[in-house]
């Protein structure tokens, strides 16, 4: 399951070469701002979402942002590419560059020991490495029904500090034998908070403005704090037991920062995009080896223990998936507090897209890759 050194490498040396020659055409200029819009209406209509947002780039450039409905219903507050919305687990991959900016300056290393660096993290008996956090391999379970106590009151209350945080998950058995399976866990992810405190010197959100947020020119981002005001803010629903759309239930993602507690802009996340394909963020190396395949099948863990093949290989935070037309693409999804997100990251075609809608459930990589066709070139069978 687990990729052979000498494979990786050659994996990153493929990726490497692709993201420097531009094997595929460039994105062209058929989508435009009319049939954006048109397509967001249609799917608001579909699924009932109060608001959309959507954001691309073609080659660093921003050709769209927009939106269409409601960014939140009390105010009828239109939805636009500066909407600030929670982005759920579109923040693993924001905190993934963060860490991969400090392998790539040697003050972290991928296979490290998570307790090198999270001393409050018990020892379970047998290594849980960085590179199994980033891949959904350590054996960490994800949420459970109940572990918040009665009503779910730990998840509303405000936590300043890290240890305590995450003191909900961190006494239990792991799952799994690390690295032998695959389970997404925001609890495994969480600890990744204490990963970049503890090598950089520097709090979290200090940390993601001053090194991710502000050379990538994504003003628009910061942590879901609840005592601040933001300004632009859409808010998330749900529907109840009869279909009617209700706000959805508060949580305090404090506890969560790297799991999916920051806020941001689809304007944002294609600026995020934009930078890692430029090199801004990170380095070429760091690039391809962040965006390698690092679990090829993945099989998911399941409590009957008969494994399940899933239709994606793992990167380092990222998803890798193949469009209808064959194109492999790079994403991210998220999911929080009635809001749905994605990324979708075509480097090969200079073309990032993202999408954040305030419903759910509601296909957000489905729409993200629908709009990037609209800038793609087809491709005809031989």
């Amino acid at each position: 399951m687990q990729m052979s050194a000498p494979i990786r490498r050659i994996a990153l040396t493929v990726c490497a070469v692709v993201s420097l020659l531009r094997v595929a055409p460039v994105a062209s200029a058929q989508g435009d701002a009319a049939a954006i819009v048109a397509y967001l209406e249609q799917v608001r209509h579909q699924t009932g979402a109060p608001g959309i947002s959507a954001a691309v780039a073609v080659d660093g450039e921003i050709v769209f942002s927009g939106g269409v409905g409601y960014a939140e219903l009390d105010n009828r507050t239109p939805a636009t590419g500066a909407t600030v919305w929670n982005v759920g687990s579109v923040s693993k991959v924001m905190a993934a560059v963060a860490v991969m900016q400090l392998v790539e300056q040697g003050k972290v290393g991928l296979d490290d020991e998570i307790r090198t660096y999270v001393p409050a993290f018990p020892d379970k008996g047998t290594p849980i490495t960085l590179r199994q956090i980033l891949t959904h391999t350590s054996g960490i379970r994800h949420y459970r029904d109940g572990e918040f106590g009665p009503h779910g009151l730990r998840s509303m209350r405000f936590f300043d500090d890290f240890d305590e945080a995450i003191q909900h998950f961190t006494e239990d058995s792991l799952l799994y034998e690390p690295g032998t399976l695959w389970l997404y866990s925001s609890h495994a992810y969480n600890l990744l908070q204490g990963v970049v405190e503890q090598a950089s010197g520097l709090g979290f959100e200090d940390y993601m403005r001053t090194h991710v947020w502000e050379p990538a020119g994504m003003l628009g981002s910061s942590f879901d704090v609840p005592t601040r005001v933001v300004h632009g803010r859409g808010r998330g629903y749900v529907r109840d037991a009869d279909g009617t759309i209700v706000n959805s239930r508060y949580e305090d993602v404090s506890y969560k920062y790297a799991g999916g507690g920051m806020l941001s802009t689809v304007a944002d996340l294609v600026r995020m995009g934009v930078a890692i394909n430029d090199g801004t963020l990170l380095g070429f190396e760091a690039v391809a080896e962040m965006h390698a395949p690092q679990i090829d099948p993945v099989m998911q863990f399941r409590a009957d223990g008969v494994p399940r093949e899933l239709p994606f290989r793992q990167a380092l935070g990222w998803d890798l998936y193949t469009d209808a037309s064959g194109r492999p693409y790079i994403s991210k999804t998220g999911t929080v507090r009635g809001t749905r997100s994605v990324v979708v990251n075509y480097p090969d075609h200079g073309l990032v897209v993202a999408v954040q809608a305030n419903i759910v459930p509601f296909d957000s990589r489905t729409r993200g890759v629908a709009i990037a066709q609209m800038f793609l070139s087809p491709v005809h069978a031989r």
